[in-house]
C-alpha cells in the first residue's frame, strides 16, 4: 500500500541529519504539535457544553441521545483503529509509515472538528445525520490517526534520552501551553464572557479560529520529523514483519512482560481519565468549593493547577536523566496520593482545596511528561525478543481494540453518575448529598487509587537498565543480516560521526573562503592570518 502523493519531493522532510537535532526538537515536537492539541483539547472542552446548552441535543431527540452518540462514535473508534493499523503495517512511503497518516489526521480533525458545531439550517432528523458524521470523522477516525503520534517517540531514535526528551516537550506542548494556557484561558475566561448564554456564532467563530491555526502547524509538525528507526535496517524488518504472523505477533506480545505491564498503565490511566468528565474541575469548583464568575474561584483553582505544570519543565528531565523514570515516578506519585488526602480532608475551604491540588498536581508531573517514554520503550523489548517492531501493527490494534472496550465502558460515567444522583443545574452549590459525594468519589478517591496502582506496577518495571543491552543486541542481529545479505550496515554513530566530520570540513572550506576574501581586499597575507588562527585554535583546544 503505498501514498503516492507523499512520494512527491516537496513532502520530504526537512530534517536530514542520523542524530536528532534541536530544531527537530523544538518544532517538530514543542511548537508543531501545539495547533492541533491545542484544537482537540478546545473542541473536547465545549462539545458536551455545545450541544447540551445551545443545540440542546437531549431535548430535541429525547435524554440520552448525546450519550448514545458518545459510545457509537466510541465503538466506530475502536474498529477504526484496527484497519488504521492494517494501513500502518502495509504502507511503503518514503516519507515513513506513521508520518503521512499523522498529517491526515490533523488536516481531517481540524476540518470534522469544526463542522461538529457549525451545523445548517435543516430538518432536525438531518441535523442529526449532520453530528453523527462528523463526530464519527473526528472521535472516530480523526482521533486515531493522532493516536499515532505517540509511535514517533520510540521511531524517531534509538537514543532513550533523545526519546524522553522528545516525550517531554510533547507533553510541554500538550500540558503546559495547552492543558494551562488554552484550558484556562477557554474555560475560566472565554467560556463565561462570549460563550455561556451568548449565540451558536460565538462557539462555532472559536472554533474556527482555532482549526485554522492548527493547520499550519501541522505541517511544521510533518515536515520537522523523521521516522529513523523505521528506515534503519529496513529491509531486514520488512521481511521479518512478512514472517510474523498475526498469531504469532499476538502470542509474542503477550510473553512481553515490559509490553504487558505498559499496557497495564495504560488501561489504569485511561480508567481514571474516563472517569473524570471533561467539566469535573468546574462543576467541582462551582458545587463544592462555591465558584462564581464573580470571586473568580475557578480561576485561581485553574492556576493553582497551571503552576507545577511549569515548574515540571525545570525538574521532571533532570531527575529522570539522574534517577530513572521508573524512580522518580514512583516517589511523585507517593506526593500525587498525599494531595488526594490533603484536598479529602479540606472538604469546602477554598485554601485547603488549593494546596491539595497543588500538591497533587505536583505528584502527576512525571506520569503526564515522561512517563510515556517508559511505556513506548516496551516495544524496544518485543523487537530485542521476537525481531518485529510492534507500532502500527494490526496485532497491537486488536489488542487495543479490547483495551479501549473495557475502558470505554467507563466514558459518560461521571455525567451519568450525577445525573442519578440528582444533578440539577439550576440549583448551584445546593445540590443532594449524593451529587456532592459522588464529586468528592471522582475527584479525590479516583486519583489516588490510580497512583498507587501505578507505584505497584513500577516496582517490577525495570526496563530502564537493560534498554542499552537490548539495543546493542538489536543493532548486532540487523548488522549480522545485512552482511548475510551481502549489504553493508552502517550504525547510526557512525553515521551521525560522518555527518559531523562533513560538516566540519565544510565549515573549514566556508571559512578559507571568506579568510581568502578578506585577504584580498584589505591586502593582508592569507598563510599569516590563517596561521594566526590556527594558533589561536590550538591554545583553546589545550
Amino acid at each position: 500500500m503505498k501514498f503516492k502523493l507523499f512520494d512527491n519531493p516537496l513532502m520530504n522532510s526537512r530534517i536530514k541529519t542520523a542524530s536528532m537535532t534541536l530544531k527537530e526538537k523544538l518544532l517538530g515536537y514543542l511548537l508543531g504539535p501545539f495547533g492541533i492539541l491545542a484544537f482537540v483539547a478546545v473542541v473536547n472542552q465545549l462539545a458536551e457544553l455545545y450541544y447540551t446548552e445551545i443545540f440542546y441535543i437531549d431535548r430535541i431527540f429525547g435524554s440520552g441521545t448525546y450519550l448514545l452518540m458518545t459510545w457509537v462514535t466510541k465503538a466506530v473508534g475502536i474498529f477504526a483503529g484496527i484497519l488504521i493499523a492494517y494501513v500502518v503495517e502495509h504502507s511503503e512511503s518514503r516519507q515513513g509509515r506513521v508520518r503521512p497518516l499523522i498529517l491526515i489526521g490533523c488536516l481531517l480533525s481540524a476540518l470534522s472538528g469544526f463542522f461538529m458545531f457549525c451545523i445548517p439550517e435543516m430538518s432536525n432528523v438531518a441535523k442529526l445525520i449532520w453530528i453523527y458524521v462528523f463526530n464519527i470523522l473526528y472521535n472516530g477516525f480523526g482521533a486515531q490517526l493522532l493516536a499515532l503520534r505517540t509511535n514517533m517517540f520510540t521511531l524517531c531514535t534509538r537514543s532513550q534520552d533523545d526519546r524522553n526528551l522528545v516525550n517531554l516537550f510533547e507533553k510541554m506542548s500538550s500540558f503546559l501551553l495547552v492543558g494551562t494556557a488554552v484550558t484556562l484561558t477557554v474555560g475560566s475566561v472565554l467560556y463565561y464572557t462570549m460563550l455561556h448564554g451568548h449565540p451558536a456564532g460565538n462557539w462555532i467563530g472559536l472554533i474556527g479560529a482555532f482549526a485554522a491555526l492548527s493547520v499550519p502547524l501541522s505541517f511544521v509538525q510533518y515536515y520537522y520529523t523523521m521516522e529513523r528507526v523505521t528506515s534503519e535496517g529496513e529491509t531486514a524488518k520488512k521481511h521479518k514483519e512478512s514472517t510474523v504472523s498475526l498469531k504469532d505477533q499476538v502470542m509474542a506480545l503477550f510473553k512481553s512482560k515490559y509490553w504487558l505491564m505498559a499496557i497495564a498503565l495504560t488501561v489504569v490511566m485511561l480508567i481514571a481519565n474516563n472517569l473524570q468528565g471533561y467539566n469535573l474541575n468546574t462543576n467541582f469548583c462551582t458545587i463544592i468549593l462555591g465558584a462564581t464568575a464573580e470571586n473568580g474561584y475557578n480561576l485561581w483553582y485553574t492556576v493553582a493547577s497551571g503552576v507545577p505544570m511549569g515548574l515540571g519543565i525545570l525538574i521532571v528531565y533532570p531527575l529522570c536523566k539522574k534517577f530513572t523514570i521508573r524512580k522518580t515516578t514512583i516517589a511523585f506519585s507517593i506526593v500525587a496520593v498525599l494531595g488526594c488526602l490533603i484536598g479529602f480532608i479540606a472538604k469546602t475551604d477554598f485554601l485547603g482545596a488549593i494546596i491539595g491540588n497543588f500538591v497533587f498536581n505536583m505528584g502527576t508531573l512525571p506520569v503526564i511528561y515522561i512517563l510515556g517514554a517508559l511505556i513506548n520503550a516496551a516495544n524496544d523489548e518485543v523487537e530485542h525478543k521476537h525481531g518485529f517492531r510492534p507500532e502500527g501493527t494490526v496485532s497491537v490494534a486488536i489488542i487495543m481494540c479490547a483495551v479501549n472496550l473495557i475502558t470505554g465502558i467507563f466514558a459518560g460515567v461521571y455525567e451519568t453518575g450525577l445525573e442519578m444522583s440528582g444533578y440539577d443545574p439550576m440549583l448551584d452549590t445546593l445540590q443532594p448529598a449524593g451529587v456532592v459525594n459522588w464529586l468528592y468519589f471522582i475527584k479525590y478517591a479516583v486519583p489516588a487509587i490510580e497512583y498507587l496502582i501505578i507505584i505497584l506496577i513500577l516496582v517490577f518495571m525495570d526496563l530502564e537498565k537493560k534498554l542499552p543491552d537490548m539495543q546493542k543486541q538489536i543493532r548486532a542481529r540487523y548488522k549480522a543480516e545485512a552482511e548475510a545479505r551481502g549489504e553493508i550496515w552502517v550504525s547510526p554513530e557512525e553515521l551521525e560521526e560522518r555527518e559531523r566530520e562533513e560538516n566540519a570540513r565544510l565549515a573549514e572550506e566556508a571559512r578559507i573562503a571568506d579568510l581568502k576574501e578578506k585577504c584580498a581586499r584589505l591586502g593582508l597575507d592569507f598563510d599569516t592570518e590563517n596561521q594566526r588562527y590556527l594558533d589561536k585554535k590550538a591554545k583553546k583546544t589545550k
